[in-house]
């Protein structure tokens, strides 16, 4: 690589793109067991010839998982945390944080709390730390994965700045193409832990974006209702939601939420990062108890019932998979939920998940440890584990994260089947092709409230009129006179 080129780097979830940047940054060999072959050099110098640690300030990787990268207690100190650790003086210590958040739309976040952030937020700040160290080479693995679309507009905004103006080498690996591709010089596909494919056309990157269905370009967002949508005449609600309210340590997040969900709706759940998404979520299902209102199932109210008990109606999958994996073994932990959840006989269970297993590509590592495998891997196998009992009401957090294209369809699929078996899936997701293509309505939140409920057309209809284009499909145009064509 030379000073001031982006490389962006796909392929298929599990096909070695995070293994290789741990690599590029030098934690294989120092840090990881196992056998490395190669050479690696970083401003000419092999990797191995640097002490642990040595290529701090020289290497920065921003990782899958912020929660894996995050060591303090507050925002303010995570940021300064590198460059203290390089004896930077304090006074530019303080310049360094100030731009780090500023670069990552985060400066409101400086005095927060970070086990009190969102995903998003929790994203953007790992982002700021390894800014703050002001690297020659910034890895970036998937760093747009839990960010809100304004969010991802930013970070890469801010990468296109730092290349150009300093010069900063950047490598992102990324499944979400779309944006990325017009900014890279250069592009690599990986599979089987191979590079098979390299293109430095930009024209030619654009072969790796989805096919047209999935970036619903030139949709008319005037014409028709979603596929799928169904009139809900006098079917009575699965779900309900009267006036919820929660927050954390006395800090309020839900603000009056209320809203319902039929039989055979796949509701999105769209916002801003820290608007309240997955508060909600945990709200649902009772893992956060709110400080007002009721929740509805079947016309029961289940605002006092016990998690244990709502989990057999609820499936939730959390944002991060690390928070719900507790066996030592793909297969035991697929199992695991089912055993306590399901009415199946123990026999039955077994021969379902493991033809969830082979249908989401898991079975190859059906005796595996479940966090030896990759993030996109760990996500569809808690998703596995959830599906495997067949909760009435999918809660699915940002399932995306880590899937390609292929991955992308199954889960699709999944959600179309359970939506055909009359159940219900609320799924936070920040994708708006996605939205599109398999949802019938979208629930957007803003500071706490839902500001817009509303089949998905008239839900991006609403959502131009508010000024929220980053929400919107790639290509959509407003046909009635006097507005956007």
């Amino acid at each position: 690589m030379y000073p001031g080129e982006l490389l962006a780097i796909t392929g298929p979830s599990g096909c070695g793109k995070s293994t290789l940047a741990l690599c590029l940054a030098g934690f294989i060999p120092h840090a990881y067991g196992g056998k490395m072959e190669g050479v690696v050099r970083i401003q000419g110098r092999d990797t191995r010839d640097y002490p642990a640690g040595g290529l701090s300030g020289i290497v920065g990787l921003v990782q899958q998982d912020p929660d894996a990268q995050l060591c303090t207690l507050t925002v303010s100190d995570e940021v300064a945390f590198g460059p203290e650790n390089l004896c930077i003086p304090p006074e530019e210590i303080r310049e360094r944080v100030h731009f780090a958040l500023q670069a990552v739309g985060a400066l409101d976040l400086k005095d927060r709390k970070v086990h009190t952030l969102s995903g998003g937020e929790k994203q953007r700040v790992a982002i700021a730390s390894v800014l703050a160290m002001t690297p020659v080479l910034l890895i970036l693995d998937e760093p747009t994965a839990n960010l809100d679309p304004s969010c991802t507009r930013e970070v890469l905004r801010t990468m296109e700045k730092l290349r150009e103006e300093q010069g900063i080498s950047i490598i992102v690996i990324e499944h979400r193409l779309e944006r990325l591709v017009p900014i890279s010089d250069r592009l690599l596909l990986m599979e089987k832990g191979r590079i098979v494919e390299e293109s430095t056309d930009r024209k030619l990157h654009r072969r790796y974006l989805p096919a047209a269905g999935w970036t619903d370009s030139g949709t008319d967002l005037r014409q028709g209702e979603p596929a799928g949508l169904e009139k809900k005449g006098e079917k009575q609600p699965l779900l309900s939601v009267e006036n919820l309210q929660a927050g954390y340590e006395g800090r309020e997040v839900l603000k009056g939420i209320s809203f319902c969900a039929y039989p055979g709706e796949t509701l999105a759940i769209m916002g801003d990062n820290g608007s309240g998404k997955t508060t909600l979520l945990l709200a649902l299902l009772g893992v956060l108890k709110p400080g007002e209102g009721r929740i509805f199932l079947n016309g029961k109210d289940i605002t006092g019932m016990r998690v244990a008990r709502r989990a057999r109606d609820l499936g939730l999958v959390f944002q991060n998979p690390n928070h719900q994996i507790f066996e030592n073994t793909v297969f035991k932990e697929a199992v695991l939920p089912s055993l306590f959840l399901s009415k199946e006989a123990p026999r039955e269970i077994e021969q379902k998940v493991e033809r969830l297993l082979e249908e989401f590509g898991l079975r190859r590592f059906r005796d595996n440890n479940p966090f030896a495998l990759s993030l996109g891997e760990k996500k569809r196998l808690t998703l596995v584990s959830v599906l495997a009992y067949s909760p009435g009401v999918l809660i699915l957090d940002e399932p995306l994260v880590g899937q390609d294209g292929d991955r992308l369809k199954l889960l699709i699929s999944a959600l179309e089947e359970h939506r055909a078996q009359g159940g219900v899936t609320l799924m936070v997701c920040h994708e708006p092709a996605v939205v599109v293509a398999c949802c019938q309505r979208v629930l957007f939140l803003s500071e706490g409230k839902l500001i817009v409920d509303a089949p998905v057309k008239e839900a991006l209809l609403r959502l131009a009129e508010l000024g929220r284009e980053e929400y919107l499909p790639s290509g959509y145009r407003l046909t009635s006179a006097g507005e956007r064509g």
